[in-house]
């Protein structure tokens, strides 16, 4: 299991939206703000992921969860957002040059369309199919409660 923390933004009928701030390798080296490769990612990085998980527990926004997913799962998105836009732009641009025997730039413009539609495939699974079953509320994690020593 894949485990991270979360923090409760909205509760709604059914489950809740949770948020996740993106945790980067480039956070962690000492020279991350000369780097070239930090200050990308640092640029490039989203701020908090927001998404719905739906769930039967009763939380309150403010509230951190910890939630889990399975390698597995990880995995077959890996495959979805990598493997099957390349394996649709290489075989949509075959078949253009050996079954249609267009010219270059149809082949070109065949495996760009093949490139699309293997992301938007992707993105349908993952809106539609996947994050129903994705993610799991693992544990509430208990409030912290401050103290003002005099």
């Amino acid at each position: 299991m894949i485990e991270q923390i979360a923090t409760v933004l909205a509760v709604d009928e059914g489950g809740v939206w949770l948020g996740t701030t993106p945790v980067t390798t480039c956070n962690a080296c000492q020279v991350s703000s000369d780097c070239g490769t930090g200050i990308v990612a640092k640029t490039l990085t989203p701020r908090q992921n927001r998404f719905f998980v739906s769930t039967h527990l009763t939380l309150l926004p403010g509230e951190q969860v910890k939630i889990a997913t399975t390698e597995q799962q990880v995995v077959i998105a890996a495959l979805l957002v990598y493997l099957l836009p390349l394996v649709l732009m290489l075989l949509l641009a075959l078949v253009a040059d050996l079954a249609w025997q267009v010219s270059e730039g149809w082949t070109m413009l065949a495996a760009l369309f093949g490139a699309c539609a293997g992301l938007l495939i992707a993105r349908y699974y993952g809106n539609n199919v996947a994050t129903a079953q994705q993610l799991n509320i693992v544990a509430v994690l208990p409030a912290l409660k401050v103290q003002q020593v005099s």
